[in-house]
């Protein structure tokens, strides 16, 4: 990762490393660039300068920029809390305010109804398949059947 006060270069490629050393094509897919025109933004330190002085017949620096200001200055900022002591009191308040459920003895289901009892029972019990029909086969007439034997 770049350093803050560290800026940045964009380089393009803008020449084919055809009919060129392969180390020259080599370097210049080593700084990330994949296609002719394609642009990216490396680094600006010594090693990404050493790369592109070798190949500064195919590559193009389009420019450097300097990180901005406010990439210096945290997102959003860290507020300590002044003391554990509110944080204590803010603890006791909220199980305070929480109503406490006591289990009193065992848990016992009310009894359902007598006329419930039966319209569950009636939909445990399964319908019954129907069978199935065997499909009608069409009707031969003698004379064709005769026929097409022949």
């Amino acid at each position: 990762m770049a350093k803050p006060d560290q800026g940045t270069v964009r380089i393009k490629w803008v020449r084919s490393g055809i009919a060129f050393n392969r180390k020259q094509a080599e370097i210049v897919r080593a700084l990330g660039l994949r296609r002719l025109h394609h642009v990216v933004e490396r680094q600006d330190n010594p090693v990404v300068r050493g790369l592109i002085a070798k190949v500064p017949h195919l590559v193009e620096v389009i420019g450097t920029t300097k990180a901005p200001a406010w990439a210096s200055v945290a997102e959003y900022a860290i507020i300590s809390a002044p003391a554990s002591e509110p944080r204590a009191a803010a603890k006791a308040e909220a199980t305070a305010a929480a109503p406490v459920v006591e289990p009193v003895g065992e848990m016992v289901e009310p009894e359902a109804p007598a006329d419930v009892a039966a319209v569950e029972s009636e939909e445990e019990v399964k319908p019954k398949r129907r069978a199935r029909t065997p499909k009608a086969k069409p009707a031969v007439e003698e004379g064709a059947d005769a026929e097409a034997k022949d």
